[in-house]
């Protein structure tokens, strides 16, 4: 039958569990807290728009010649 264990004992074996130096003496990797800065923009008339088409413009295009090649190749 389990011994039962108290929530007191509990913590402080977690907290002893933290001081246990680990025998293949690995650095931490964890690294430093940094913050996080979101701001979202709901605005559909971003100012990137010509960027985006011009993408969009290339995309097709490279399409059209893949197209266009495997055409060729068949």
């Amino acid at each position: 039958m389990a011994a039962q264990v108290t929530l007191e004992d509990a913590l402080s074996n977690v907290d002893l569990l933290e001081e246990l130096p680990l025998p293949d003496q690995q650095p931490c990797i964890e690294p430093p807290p940094s913050s996080l800065l979101y701001q979202p923009n709901f605005n559909t008339n971003f100012e990137d728009r010509n960027a985006f088409v011009t993408g969009i413009a290339r995309y097709i295009e490279q399409a059209t010649v893949h197209s266009s090649m495997n055409e060729m190749l068949e």
